[in-house]
Order: C-alpha cells, then sequence, then structure tokens
C-alpha cells in the first residue's frame, strides 16, 4: 500500500486554484497541471508500506495530531523545484513555521517507516514539467506572482490524513484512509 501523510484543501481554495491552472494553460502546454481531486498539501511521503504498518502509522499520526493546535495557511510564494534550469513541479507555497513544526513532529514519528529526504517547506505542487524552456517557466512563475497578488489564497488547517496513492496509467488516485483532527 503507497501511503502519504497530507492536509487537504477546502473547495474554495482548489477553486481558486483551478482558476489560476486555467491561465496557466494559455501561457504554457508543457506543464501538466494537477486535477482539483489530487490537490493537497504534504507533511510526509512514507511509499509502499505493508497492510500491517498502518495501523501503527494510524497510531503514530493521531499522537502526533494531538500534540498541534488548528493554524492558518496563506500560499503566497510561487516557485519551481529543482531549479530554473532544469525545473520539474511547479508550486505555490509559504514560510510557515506551525507547518514546520507538526512536520518535524511527523518525521520524528514515522521515519522509522522512512526517512526525510528533504527540509519541510510548505508548498501545493499545482504542476509538473519536463523540457521546458526557462522563459517559459519565468512567464509562468510571473502569472502566479501576479495571481497571488491578487487573490488571497489562505485557509486555516484542522486536520490531515492518511491517504492511499494507487496509481494507475491515467495517473495516481489519493483515497483518504484515515482523518486526523488537530486539538
Amino acid at each position: 500500500m503507497r501511503v502519504f501523510v497530507a492536509f487537504d484543501l477546502p473547495d474554495f481554495v482548489k477553486s481558486k486554484i483551478l482558476k489560476l491552472e486555467d491561465m496557466i494553460k494559455k501561457k504554457s502546454r508543457k506543464i501538466r497541471l494537477v486535477g482539483r481531486d489530487n490537490m493537497h498539501i504534504t507533511l510526509k511521503f512514507l511509499g509502499e508500506q505493508p497492510y500491517q504498518a498502518v495501523n501503527r502509522i494510524v497510531e503514530l499520526a493521531g499522537e502526533v495530531a494531538k500534540r498541534h493546535s488548528p493554524f492558518e495557511i496563506n500560499l503566497n510564494r510561487a516557485g519551481v523545484f529543482k531549479d530554473l534550469v532544469n525545473p520539474r513541479v511547479l508550486w505555490l507555497g509559504e514560510e510557515n513555521g506551525e507547518y514546520v513544526n507538526i512536520t518535524n513532529d511527523i518525521n520524528e514519528k514515522l521515519d522509522i517507516f522512512r526517512l526525510s529526504d528533504n527540509s519541510p517547506f510548505c508548498h501545493l505542487t499545482i504542476g509538473r514539467m519536463k523540457w521546458i524552456e526557462k522563459g517559459e517557466v519565468l512567464d509562468v512563475l510571473s502569472l502566479c506572482r501576479d495571481f497571488l497578488n491578487r487573490e488571497r489564497i489562505g485557509f486555516s488547517v484542522n486536520s490531515f490524513y492518511l491517504y492511499e496513492s494507487i496509481l494507475s496509467p491515467k495517473g495516481a488516485v489519493y483515497k483518504k484512509i484515515e482523518k486526523f483532527s488537530l486539538r
């Protein structure tokens, strides 16, 4: 079972992201945009786990949820991962201390299942790309930043989920397995 821990997004946030994605489609055909049903903010990717491990993951994630209070996320930045020369991921995000705290706590509890491979950064992946010119990426980033300056994309986080990621030829399908309410 391929699993990860993530925050879901409210419908009004997903609607705003879809509006931005429509604008991106007009600028670039080389970015594969994330669909509404797959929008989330990852806390930890756990990868393939045996079914027996999922019960323990649920238990440990529940302990983490009880130690954290609800908080706000404001997606106010746009960028790419790896870099502008070889971009792979288009994201919207923010520096968020509460996100870092809860992610570090999740990692401390769940690294026994899979070690963390990067520093926590609060972001929503909105697209993936390959073989795209730097100028085209800069145009898309400018569009995203202009959009974020006009539209506030902020929301309260009250819970997170354990998701199953089911791979198919049409792409991944995410299924919520368990909800964890913050205290």
